[in-house]
């Protein structure tokens, strides 16, 4: 007589551990604390950076405020040059720059955000409707005749108090 085979089969065809493994609650809770501490580290420098990009827009518009006052001296002749008050160069917007003598309280001129030159100043008061103050000032004992140093100090925020603005500094050498 032939005896049956028994074919015995498992309910499952892995056998189940009798430990699963996963993350016990106290795992859990320090994870979440490592990253609430980055989230707050993070989060707290926020305010850092923001900071950072508004005072490196500030003195990119400062360099091309500059610039452009630079480059309108340059293409001027004689001792007295013009830089005109706005980007349309309308007839008669523009103001005169003594190249002939140190004169800071005649150079000053005021700079919407844009660029835009809106008066001629004596001073740079604190005035909320101008970004940058521009002091352009004419040195002209350079020891070569018809040589002079002109020396650009942009301000900003123009609104804030003196002790709250920055200033940048331009120089170059300008013939007339």
């Amino acid at each position: 007589m032939t005896q049956a085979k028994s074919h015995f089969r498992p309910a499952h065809p892995f056998p189940i551990p009798k430990h699963n493994p996963a993350f016990s609650l106290i795992e859990v809770v320090i994870a979440l604390g490592i990253i609430a501490f980055a989230i707050v580290a993070i989060v707290g420098m926020l305010p850092v950076a923001l900071k950072s990009s508004q005072d490196s827009m500030r003195e990119t518009d400062a360099t091309l405020i500059a610039q452009r006052i630079f480059a309108e001296l340059k293409t001027g002749r004689g001792a007295n040059r013009t830089v005109t008050k706005d980007t349309n160069n309308s007839p008669n917007s523009f103001t005169n720059i003594s190249l002939t003598a140190h004169n800071s309280t005649d150079n000053f001129l005021a700079f919407t955000q844009d660029g835009t030159v809106q008066t001629n100043a004596t001073a740079a008061p604190a005035n909320a409707a101008y970004d940058f103050y521009a002091q352009i000032s004419v040195f002209t004992n350079t020891g070569i005749t018809n040589l002079s140093r002109v020396q650009i100090d942009i301000t900003a925020p123009a609104a804030a108090s003196p002790t709250g603005r920055t200033t940048n500094s331009f120089v170059t050498l300008l013939g007339f």
